[in-house]
């Protein structure tokens, strides 16, 4: 064949080969792993340490294959993981996870590499099992579910005849929780939400919800869990810690965040932040439609709502008047914060809580990058964290419903860059700041507006604690006395008590969390 009859032969392939790609509707890489995410069904795997161990034992997992009832093994593990029965002691890891197809799972095989034992001042290597390690479980995986094996291992009864490691595993089904002891927290990379408990800092069920989940916010008896990556808002029942609905986002692209406010007596309203697309969902969490869509600035990526008129009782910082006026503001409206990274500037949506629709749209520039907000109601206050700027911008929310929103914006100065998210504690007149770079929550003063001359003078900073790599977000506990932390860099939670201003735990989660949630008395 001619030079010239292979080129044609082969221009006739490729449009065979498209023609075919379009006519049996081929699917893309992408769309297959989506495809095979949608069949499939997710196991996470944890293992909890001893309370006390009397022995001091290490042992290097290399692998664990999780094995279905037909034969089949699947490795859960392929990292290979040090364990020490003393740093171990009282904690909780993720030893693996990963998706599955559906269907009855009975073991699991603990490649185990090396293992040795310290006494006194000598170290010991320990034999291993030469038919291999086996864990027997019993579980059903079902598709798009989240299934959490919870393993306890007994350090001082791994050891055999004084020289032989063999270590005892127990396997424990998941326990029910009370609701006002469990935070949430969505995991980006697994496509999953580790439910913790806040007492034992364990997780005590992971759930699976869509793609790349973000923002999550709770009212209403559930948890709502903005998916940027499937266009949706998973719907968590968090008594049995599974998804009750999915809810479609139409009306926008890549919703990272949610916020919800009570317009009536059980009726709640979710306001969706849709990053793609510029605009917010307004979503009734009653019949999960979306009633509308309302157009921002660019890239929002932080949303929230006026709190309920209840946060006004016994108001000491604004005056009589103030509070009545916003009062009497939110008896009829609620607005709703939107932080547009890309505009530099928050759009004020005004809702007529009687219809449940957007009347207007107030924006008022802030600093650069944007990228976190606080409402502090009780003095009037939202606070913005912008991250490109050392600059904290504080909105007036009541210019604002005055209708004087060009006056409605002022600064905090000096406080550093790379802020990514902002909590106000009014009772202790504190502001908490939350610095990416490095990792540590920055406490600043935050100077009444009668004191102007005191801002230039006196620096607001009041003091530092360091947490976990590259935090994302964090949350005030509901009693007032930790701040529970996101860190990106070190899949982790930090657990900071406020009063010794320290970590005091580390709460191991998924893969890159994002965002966290906790639920209130």
């Amino acid at each position: 064949m001619t030079k010239i009859g292979v080129y044609r032969a082969s221009i006739m392939i490729g449009v065979l080969c498209f023609a075919f790609f379009i006519l049996s509707g081929c699917t893309s890489s992408v769309e297959h792993r989506q495809q095979n995410y949608k069949y499939k069904g997710q196991v996470t795997l944890l293992m909890k340490g001893p309370d006390k161990s009397r022995s001091d034992i290490t042992f290097e997992i290399s692998t664990i294959n999780i094995v279905s009832a037909s034969g089949t093994a699947s490795e859960i593990l392929s990292t290979p993981l040090m364990v020490n029965s003393s740093d171990m002691e009282g904690r909780q890891i993720t030893l693996g996870e990963g998706l599955f197809p559906e269907g009855a799972y009975n073991r699991l095989q603990v490649h185990v590499k090396k293992a040795s034992i310290r006494k006194k001042d000598s170290q010991a290597n320990l034999a291993l099992p030469p038919e291999g390690i086996e864990v027997a479980v019993n579980i059903n995986v079902k598709r798009n579910q989240n299934t959490t094996l919870f393993l306890n291992w007994n350090s001082d009864a791994s050891i055999q005849e004084g020289y032989l490691f063999k270590p005892l595993f127990t396997v424990r089904g998941k326990s029910p929780e009370l609701g006002s002891l469990l935070m949430y927290v969505t995991n980006q990379d697994a496509n999953n939400v580790s439910a913790i408990n806040r007492q034992s800092g364990e997780i005590t069920a992971t759930v699976m919800v869509g793609r790349r989940p973000g923002g999550i916010a709770v009212s209403g008896g559930k948890v709502y869990v903005a998916n940027s990556g499937s266009g949706s808002i998973s719907v968590i029942d968090p008594i049995t810690n599974t998804v009750d609905n999915e809810i479609p986002i139409r009306f926008g692209r890549e919703p990272v965040d949610v916020a919800i406010a009570r317009v009536a007596s059980g009726k709640d309203i979710l306001f969706v932040a849709n990053y793609g697309s510029n605009n917010i969902s307004i979503v009734d969490a009653s019949t999960l439609q979306e009633l509308e869509k309302v157009d921002v600035g660019k890239g929002p990526i932080a949303i929230a709502v006026d709190p309920p008129i209840s946060e006004l009782t016994g108001n000491r910082f604004l005056s009589f008047e103030d509070a009545s006026t916003l009062r009497s503001y939110r008896e009829n409206f609620v607005n709703v914060y939107v932080v547009n990274r890309e505009s530099n500037n928050v759009s004020i949506v005004r809702v007529d809580i009687r219809n449940q629709s957007s009347e207007e749209v107030i924006t008022v520039d802030v600093d650069w990058n944007p990228i976190a907000l606080d409402v502090d109601y009780k003095k009037g206050k939202v606070y913005v964290a912008n991250y490109g700027s050392d600059k904290l911008s504080v909105i007036d929310i009541l210019k604002i419903v005055k209708g004087n929103s060009a006056g409605s914006v002022s600064t905090i100065n000096n406080i550093g860059r790379n802020v990514v998210g902002v909590i106000s504690d009014p009772k202790f007149e504190r502001l908490y700041l939350l610095k990416e770079r490095p990792g540590e929550i920055v406490i600043i003063r935050p100077f009444a507006d009668s004191f102007d001359s005191l801002k230039s003078i006196m620096p607001p900073i009041m003091g530092t604690i360091r947490v976990g790599n590259m935090p994302r977000s964090f949350v005030l506990g509901p009693e007032g006395r930790k701040i529970y932390v996101v860190n990106r860099g070190s899949n982790s939670i930090s657990v900071v008590d406020k009063t010794t201003k320290k970590e005091e735990q580390t709460i191991p989660v998924g893969a890159n969390p994002y965002d966290i949630t906790v639920f209130r008395r």
